[in-house]
C-alpha cells in the first residue's frame, strides 16, 4: 500500500488495474481488501470486470492506513 493518500477523482470509476495502481497493491491484495470489507465494487454482480469509485479507493486507503 502506498504511503500517501490517493489523489484520484472521487467521482470517477476505475478498473481493477487502475485501482491497484492508485492503492499501490497487486490484484490479489485488492481481492483480500475486498474480502475484508475495506473496499466495495460498484458492480458486485459482474465478477469478470469489477469497477471501483474514486471515493471507495480513498476510503479504503483511510481504513487500511489505520490498521
Amino acid at each position: 500500500m502506498i504511503e500517501t493518500r490517493p489523489t484520484c477523482d472521487p467521482e470517477g470509476v476505475f478498473s481493477v488495474k487502475r485501482t491497484c495502481a492508485e492503492l499501490g497493491v497487486c490484484h490479489k491484495t485488492l481481492r483480500k481488501l475486498r474480502s475484508l470489507g475495506l473496499i466495495e465494487p460498484v458492480n458486485p454482480g459482474n465478477r469478470a470486470r469489477l469497477k471501483y469509485t474514486g471515493r471507495a479507493i480513498i476510503d479504503c486507503w483511510d481504513k487500511a492506513s489505520r490498521l
